[in-house]
This record gives C-alpha cells, structure tokens and sequence, in this order.
C-alpha cells in the first residue's frame, strides 16, 4: 500500500515487492543531467566574476599607486648630508637640486625666559598673605589672574598654566637650584616677538623687579652661500628649522658655526630611484598576473551551451549568453593588449635621440631603461615585467631626468625648430603626442598658421590649437618674426605612468571595459539563474508524476494480485469440491 503527504508520494509496506525509489532516482538522475550542467556553469560564470571584480580592484590598487609617482620628482629622490651636523643637519625633498651649499649659522632662535631673584624655601611656601593680582602680556594678549591669599608657590604656578586663553603659550616651572626654589617663565615660541612682559600690579613678590630675563628671545641668524654680502646682514627666522630659503631643503640649526660655516650638499639617491621603480614594476606585474591566469580559464564548455541551448524557453537567452562569452573574452584581451601596447612601445610625444646634434630623448621606451617584458616561456616571470638593474643604474647614472621624464613625463613640450618655441599645455586637455605647425608671416604680422592640419589661433606672436581638437589648449610662441613660410613640429611628452594612469582611469569607469565585462557576466549569472529556477520547477513536476504513475502501478498490480488470489482460491474451493 502507499501513503501521500507533502505533494510527494511514498512507497512503504509494497505488495509487489518493488523498489519504486530507485527506479525514480535513477530517472531523475537522467533527468537531471541539465540542471546539473546549469549549476556547474553558474559556479563558473560566479567564479569569472569575482575575477573580474578582482582584477578591477587590482587596477585601482594600481591607479593609486601610479598616482604617487604621476610626478617627475617623485623619482628624483635626493639625500643630503652636513660637514658637522653638531651645528646643522640637513634633508632633502625630491624637488631640491644638486648641489653645494655652505651655510653660516650666527645664532639659534630662543624663547624668552623670565627667572625670579628670590629662591623659596619649598614649594610649599606660601608667596602671599593677602589678595594680589598677577598680569603678564606674550605677544598682543595679556593675562590677568587672581591670586588668593595663601597662595604657595607651585600654586601660582599652576594659576599661570591654568590662565583663560593661556593654550600653553607661556608655562611656568619651578627650578630647584639647590638651596632654594625658584620660579621661571618662559615663552613657548621661538622668535624675537615672542617676548614675555611682566605687568607691575602692585604685586611686588611677582612683579617685573622680581624677575630677572636669563634668555632673551632672538630669532635664527644665517647666511647661505655668502648671502647677505653685508658682514652685519643675516637672514633671520623665528624658528631653527628653516625649509625656505633654499628650494626643497630643510635646515635643522643646532648651533652657531665659525665664520667658515658648514657645507651642505644635495645628491641624488639613486638607491631610492631605484626602489621606487621597483614599486611600481612590481605593482604592474600584479595586474599582468592576474590578466594571465583570468585568460587562462579559457571559454564556457560546450556542455554547458549545449545545456541551455536545449531549453525551448531559452532560445533568445542562448543567443545572448553566447554574444557575452565572446564579449567577455574580446575585453580581457584588449585590457591586456592595451597595457601591453603602453609597456613596449615609444612614450608620447618622445622623439629618437640624434646623436649628431644632440637633439630627442636619450630614452623613448622603457627597454632603453632596462626595463622589459619576460618573454622566455620557461621562465617564472614569463609576460612579466623584469629589471636590468646594470642597465636601469647606467641609465640613471647618465641622465636621471630623462629617465623620470619618460616615466612622469606630464605636458612636458619641446620643438625641432629655432623659429618657434613651446609655450604652454593644459594637463588633462592638450593630448600627449607630435604635432605638425606651419604657419605664414607676411608684412610682419602672422596670416596663418595650422597645427596637425588644423586651423589655430592667432595672438600677436602665439599661436594656440582649436578648440575641441587633440592640441587644444597647445600653445607655441614665435621666435623668429621675419616674414615667411615657417614649420617644425611640437614634442608633448607624457610619460608611461601618465599613460598607464589615463588607460587605468577609463578602463574602471563606470562605462568601461572592465564594468562591460562585470555587466555581461552578470547578464548571463540572471539568465541561468532563471533557467535553473524553472528547471527545478520542470523536476518537481516529472517527479511528482513519475511517483503518481509508479503509485498507480502499484495499487493496479496489487488489486492483480488480490484477484488472482481469490481466483486461486476459488479455484482451490471448486477443486476440494
């Protein structure tokens, strides 16, 4: 007999003695062939999204690190050192320029420092017996405070510190010279206006010829390379550490130096360029690694297109997923083929170096810097970036400028000319690359003049690229004002970083490859998912109906079999008769 509950039919206690469970696994496992097959794509395209995801995270882990050296300076680390760094030590930023320095220190900047003449014999002793008002001016402000009778001397103290407005610009201390205690005042700046004023208030223990100035305050005096000339003329500063008078150096004055003072030389840290290549070669490569394992997945397998292609309700889906596999595969080959293309070719704007007349750049590519793609196949760095460093350091040692212009190169513009001179780009607006100028002055004035065969604009003696065009914003001073046919081109230099920064910026926009690719994997996770939503449903049913049909089978064989037990008993019955 059976029993029904659930909407699912279980066989229990069967007269026939067959296992209708099994032979409904076994068809449901037929049945359920697609649906696996649906579910093993679903993890796939699950898996190559969260690579994608994954990837578009790298590249903006990339594009901000790209930023921290989008500058030529940020390569062009110097280090600094002093002759005696007891008098002065020195840094360097890596926009200061090589070179020596000699530095002359006169005096060091001092705060103003007030003691009392009379010592206390604790700091317990009280300083008054009667009410007093004690007032002190630093700077424009003057403070005033009450003092209680009974007031000790580490109290008073305290009143100082504790002041309304007093955010510790003047602190007072109590100095134990041995035999008695003192109380001192001091200015917290550095700097000759920053001088402390005690107010006479009547207040005779603490007023201003109770106190003695055991430091005056001054501001630092300098020279720098013999300047000022005038022996009695100092630069002066209200601090000792001075960042301002020489470019990108900061001076940490110590003490005062001879008349011959210290020299102070700026170089460049080669070792620290060489990092800082290193950071950004190694960030490259992580994108180019995971570029490679993502193409290695390879394509969605023809069981699986064979899966939804058979699901009648799915015909137009089919045609859409098949569009985005290949859409998918198409956009991992152009992210790659794109960052590849900037690795391996000329910079913009670069041209070859003319050993004849020195003109170009010393280094257009990054092969010229030691820095290649890894193209042995047996190599574990195979499609990666690798550094030659005795290459990268002779580079580096021969011109190191040249080498952080074609890394960060930004609008950095030059001509082939001696007529006509680059004046100004717009970073961001004027694109990178050469540019053609031609131009016609006629009875001194300019009549004409086009820049990559287009129209520019003419102001006196420059001339400025159209609106809307690659040079837009590209502006060229004329030097040679004779009358005349004139051309030459325009160099304007982005460096690779520049070009990797612009490549990265569209390629994790929210209309770029890498989105086209999340949205069309996307699209195809919905449509299996769909599909399997109405293959379970398709399951259900063939199970539910194969349970119902086995059922009645069953209940049909066993009414057989009752009847032929009654015909055998009844026959048995005929037969005793």
């Amino acid at each position: 007999m059976s029993e029904y509950w659930s909407g699912s039919i279980t066989f229990t206690g069967l007269n026939t003695g067959t296992d209708w469970d099994a032979i409904i696994e076994a068809q449901m496992a037929v049945e359920e062939y697609r649906y696996n097959s649906m579910l093993a794509a679903q993890s796939d395209y699950e898996a190559r999204l969260a690579a994608v995801q994954d990837l578009e995270t790298q590249m903006t882990t990339l594009y901000q690190t790209l930023q921290s050296y989008s500058d030529v300076s940020d390569f062009l680390a110097k280090g600094a050192t002093s002759s005696d760094e007891t008098c002065v030590t020195v840094t360097a930023g890596n926009d200061a320029e090589e070179g020596s320095h000699t530095v002359v220190v006169n005096q060091l900047a001092k705060n103003d420092i007030w003691s009392s003449d009379d010592g206390y014999a604790s700091t317990d002793t009280v300083i008054t017996d009667i009410d007093q008002t004690f007032s002190f001016t630093y700077g424009d402000e003057t403070y005033t405070i009450d003092v209680p009778g009974g007031t000790t001397l580490s109290e008073f103290a305290s009143l100082i510190n504790n002041a309304s407005g007093n955010n510790d610009d003047v602190r007072a201390s109590i100095i134990n010279e041995g035999s008695a205690y003192h109380l001192q005042i001091r200015g917290m700046d550095l700097g000759a206006d920053n001088t402390v004023t005690i107010n006479d208030t009547g207040f005779d223990a603490m007023g201003p010829d109770a106190f003695t100035n055991t430091q005056k305050a001054q501001n630092a005096q300098i020279k720098v390379d013999g300047f000022p000339a005038a022996a009695d003329e100092w630069i002066e500063r209200s601090t000792n550490t001075i960042d301002d008078v020489i470019d990108g150096v900061t001076l940490q004055l110590k003490k005062a130096t001879g008349s011959d003072g210290v020299n102070v030389d700026v170089t460049l840290d080669s070792d620290a360029m060489v990092e800082a290549i290193e950071t950004v070669v190694e960030s490259i490569n992580t994108i180019l690694q995971l570029l490679m394992d993502l193409r290695d997945q390879g394509t969605v397998s023809s069981s699986v297109s064979t899966a939804t292609a058979s699901d009648d309700d799915d015909d137009d889906d089919d045609d859409s997923t098949a569009a985005s596999v290949l859409a998918s595969n198409y956009g991992i080959k152009l992210v790659q083929s794109s960052l590849k293309s900037i690795l391996s070719t000329k910079g913009l704007g670069f041209s070859y170096y003319n050993a004849t007349d020195g003109t170009g750049d010393l280094f257009t590519s990054l092969s010229t810097i030691g820095i290649s793609t890894d193209a042995d196949e047996d190599s574990e760095t195979f499609g990666l970036l690798v550094i030659d460093y005795d290459e990268l350091e002779a580079a580096i040692k021969k011109d190191p400028q040249a080498v952080a212009e074609l890394l960060s190169a930004d609008v950095a513009g030059s001509t082939d000319s001696g007529d006509f001179s680059f004046d100004s780009a717009i970073s961001g607006t004027t694109r990178a690359g050469e540019y053609d100028v031609s131009y016609t002055i006629e009875n001194g004035k300019i009549t004409s003049a086009y820049i990559n065969g287009n129209a520019a604009s003419i102001s006196g003696w420059t001339i400025t690229g159209a609106s809307g065009k690659d040079e837009q914003g590209l502006a060229i001073s004329v030097d040679n004002t004779e009358d005349g046919a004139y051309t030459g081109a325009v160099y304007l230099k982005q460096g690779k970083i520049g070009q990797l920064v612009d490549t990265l910026e569209d390629m994790t926009s929210s209309e770029g490859t890498l989105q086209i690719m999340e949205n069309s994997f996307q699209d195809i996770l919905d449509q299996y998912s769909q599909s399997i939503s109405r293959e379970e449903q398709r399951l259900d049913l063939v199970e539910s109906r194969l349970r119902t049909r086995y059922s009645n089978l069953e209940t049909l064989l066993t009414s057989y079999d009752n009847l032929s037990s009654t015909i055998d008993s009844l026959l048995a019955s005929l037969d005793s008769d």
